[in-house]
Order: C-alpha cells, then structure tokens, then sequence
C-alpha cells in the first residue's frame, strides 16, 4: 500500500462507523473535564478527587480503544472495533502510557537534568519551571486524563518553552523519538505483548522493512493532515468566538471535540497500524 492509499484508507475508515467516533468523543470530552480544575477554583478535595478519577479513567479507556484499533487493523480487520470488555481496554490504556512515558517523558527530561548539572541549576536557563507549567494551564496528570495523542500537544508546549534554547533537543524528539514511540505501540499490539514496544532492535528491523524513505514520507504527510484537522477545529472555534456569545461558542466547541477530536485521532492511529502492517 503506498502513502496516497494509506491515508485514504485512513480517512475513511473512522466514518465507516460514526456511533464509534461519538462514543470515544464523549470519553475525550469526559476525559477533558479535569483540565477545567485548572480554570475553576474549587476547594473541596473530594470534589476535585471526583473529577480526577473520573479523567483518569475515561483517558485509559481513549487509549485503550485506540489501541485496540491498531490492534485489530494490523489484524486485518477494515472497521472499528466494538467498545467493551473494558478491563482490557483499561490495562491497554495503562500500557500505552506507560509506553509514551519511557519514550517521551523521560529522554527529555533527562536531558534537562543533565543541561541543568552542565549549567549550574534553573537559573542558568532565567526560567521558573513551575511558571511555565502554570502558565500551559496543565495539572501534573493531564497527559494521562487527556488521552496520549491529545497530551502530546501539551507535552510539546512544555517542552518547547523549556527547551526553545536548545533546539537540537527538540529535532531529536520529533524527528526520532516520537516516531519510534509510534512504531514501539504497533510492534506492543502486533506482538501482544507490553515487553514488544522496548525491543528496540526488533523496531529498527521492522523500520528497515517499511523502508526510511516511505517512513519519513508516511510521518511528515500523516503529520500534516492531523495538525490540519486540528487547525480546522480551532480556527471553526475561533470564528465562533468571535462572532457569536458565549454559549454558542462552547455548543460549538464541545460538537467539534465530539466529532474532530476522535476522527482525528482514530484516523491517525489506523494510519500507523497500516504502515506497520506486515505484508
């Protein structure tokens, strides 16, 4: 399958099955809800536990479901999985965090360990770490309440107001790492096994099946389309913002994270399992 058939296999497998794209789009919007604390000053701990919870677990259950996708699409199958057996799809959504946290929480972050030993502490950088995550507007679990392709955008932005002095850093982790966090989750579903998405020497094999060039052409062109769905979505939210009240602007914003917010990601995560696809 070359790239022009990948990504339009791509785009029409999540409207295939539109119930499917609703019900994951109401756990991201569930899954969001902990992202208001950061807006709203609540002082009952129970409530803000509540809220906590209920985030945490719609986030494992996005994770899990589209892992299950590219479970069962490099199985062969050309429609979206079924939402159940839910226990599974909590300790997938577990295993794919996990898996995003090795490979793209930890490098950067000792990386800047190592540059803060180089330099002499923060203050070398003349930044106050606890002000740029405030000022992202992210609690320390939103990565996981959010969802993992949702909490990458997130992770990004700290990231590049940490490290915008350091540009070689952040090449490294888009143009290597994070791909390799992709491909270590296909090789975790086709193998069905956690250990699979580690074998790092197993991962650079099956890159060299797929083939450098088809991988870079495959990661920049998916890339464009994602971010264009996402740049649809706030520029529509923009629009309306500006144009209507206050209740049509997030009658409008929630419709769009039902909608575009799991088609996007249901359409990204199909992408990846059909480049890993073994012949």
């Amino acid at each position: 399958m070359n790239i022009t058939e990948l990504v339009k296999d791509s785009l029409k497998y999540p409207v295939s099955d539109w119930k499917k794209i609703i019900v994951l789009g109401i756990f991201i919007v569930i899954g969001g809800i902990s992202s208001l604390l950061n807006l709203i000053d609540i002082t009952n701990y129970a409530i803000v536990l509540i809220f906590v919870v209920i985030g945490l677990i719609s986030g494992l259950i996005v994770d899990g479901y589209l892992f299950r996708i590219v479970k069962t699409s490099v199985d062969g199958e050309n429609k979206p999985p079924e939402f159940n057996d839910w226990k599974n799809l909590l300790i997938d959504g577990m295993k794919v965090f996990l898996t995003f946290i090795v490979y793209l929480i930890l490098p950067p972050l000792i990386v800047f360990l190592i540059i803060l030993l180089l330099l002499g502490g923060l203050s070398s950088f003349g930044l106050d770490i606890m002000a740029i995550i405030g000022s992202t507007g992210i609690s320390p679990i939103n990565f996981l309440v959010t969802g993992i392709l949702t909490g990458i955008e997130n992770l990004f932005i700290i990231a590049f107001n940490i490290l915008n002095q350091y540009v070689i850093v952040l090449l490294i982790e888009f143009i290597i790492i994070l791909p390799l966090f992709l491909l270590a989750i296909a090789n975790m579903a086709y193998e069905r096994e956690f250990a699979a998405a580690f074998r790092l020497g197993e991962i650079i094999e099956i890159i060299g099946d797929i083939g450098w060039v088809n991988l870079i052409k495959w990661y920049v062109t998916t890339g464009v389309i994602f971010l264009l769905i996402f740049s649809i979505g706030t520029l529509i939210s923009f629009i309306f913002s500006v144009s209507t009240d206050s209740v049509s602007f997030y009658i409008i914003s929630l419709i769009l994270a039902l909608i575009l917010l799991p088609y996007s990601q249901m359409y990204y995560v199909r992408a990846l399992a059909l480049i890993y696809k073994p012949e």
